[in-house]
């Protein structure tokens, strides 16, 4: 079992998964340490985990889609003019735009857009699927042969910036997942002044301290995005098992904290599993749907430089005129409800079901 990069030689059958008779009491909350169901490593591999071009991906031989990391979320936006003018509020750019129908964000990373913008087709707003990018053509193929609920007949072009190509698969719940290979990514991108300028504030070691002579000097303005970190979605009563299956039988992604609620598990986090290689500890999540409601999305979170970058955003948005529902916090998240001209940051839950969330990333 894997647990923050250390690995042990504690079995697969050792891990409680989500039978309720291996779960914690009542109304507790379990956080169960990652693992890697699918492939276990001895106790002698651990000491390569320090070495900074680490590489030790799941094995040739594992049946799941072979994911390396997410790539995109798709929004419909009933009125998109107003998301424009709030995406690029919120600290997006624009990659590519056919006006009035749909509009392509990058973040100042290396990937070609991270977020597509799209006029509904309703009154609606509502949420269109986020995408991983997996590591070849071949784990399209597969894609399409082996798991259940893909939408493609065969691999289809990405009409999008970065152009590459991509299958379609619907989760349990109806929720869309894309599969994506063969994007061009940017090279050498442009870091924003704000990640390059700024003296640390947070000191970990031993000389940085005291900070003499040096002056802090933020210019007010969006926090920019770097990249889209991870989503969430919600379930249906009765679901819990059919989405865990699903996710973990034929994507390569795996749990790395589970939430229990009167001895049943009712929410999961994944990561993407790359065996030993270091992973966000989630790129995905589920839990269930609030009573009388139908799944939709939970929120997309996105990464920026730091606390100080966040804080400014936070700030730009509420300068803006836009609604905050929480305040800046340790856990450092900030959100606007896709619902309206809302966001909120702090927090780990949103007051609407459709939202994005932008991450600090340190």
């Amino acid at each position: 079992m894997r647990h923050g990069g250390i690995v042990s030689q504690q079995s697969s059958a050792a891990y409680p998964s989500t039978s309720p008779e291996n779960s914690p009491t009542d109304s507790e909350a379990a956080h169960i340490p990652r693992a890697n169901k699918h492939a276990f490593h001895s106790q002698e591999d651990t000491s390569r985990l320090s070495a900074p071009n680490f590489k030790m991906p799941i094995p040739e031989n594992d049946p799941r889609i072979r994911l390396l990391s997410t790539a995109y979320v798709v929004y419909n936006h009933a009125d998109l003019s107003s998301a424009r003018t709030f995406l690029l509020d919120f600290g997006l750019t624009i990659a590519s735009e056919v006006p009035g129908q749909e509009i392509h964000f990058k973040g100042y990373g290396t990937e070609p857009f991270v977020y597509t913008a799209r006029q509904s087709p309703t009154p609606n707003s509502f949420f269109s699927g986020a995408a991983y990018a997996v590591e070849s053509r071949a784990e399209l193929s597969r894609a399409i042969a082996i798991v259940p609920g893909c939408r493609s007949s065969s691999i289809e072009k990405l009409d999008a910036p970065g152009g590459g190509e991509v299958v379609t698969l619907t989760d349990p719940a109806g929720h869309t997942v894309y599969l994506v290979h063969g994007q061009t990514k940017i090279q050498n991108p442009t870091r924003p002044p704000c990640t390059t300028t700024h003296a640390p504030t947070n000191y970990e070691f031993a000389g940085q301290k005291p900070r003499q002579g040096v002056f802090q000097r933020f210019e007010p303005g969006p926090a920019p995005v770097h990249r889209w970190g991870h989503y969430g979605v919600t379930y249906p009563p009765g679901m819990y098992q059919d989405m865990y299956d699903w996710y973990t039988t034929y994507l390569a992604l795996a749990p790395s904290d589970v939430v229990y609620k009167d001895g049943k598990p009712i929410t999961c986090f994944f990561h993407i599993d790359r065996g030993l290689e270091f992973a966000d500890h989630h790129a995905f999540f589920f839990k269930p749907a609030k009573e009388g409601m139908q799944p939709d999305v939970a929120h997309a979170a996105f990464e920026t430089h730091d606390f100080d970058v966040q804080q400014l955003g936070h700030d730009w948005l509420k300068g803006k005129g836009y609604e905050v529902c929480w305040g800046v916090g340790r856990v450092s998240h900030l959100a606007v409800l896709m619902g309206g001209n809302k966001w909120l940051t702090g927090g780990a839950a949103c007051a609407r079901q459709s939202g994005i969330r932008l991450l600090v990333r340190f």
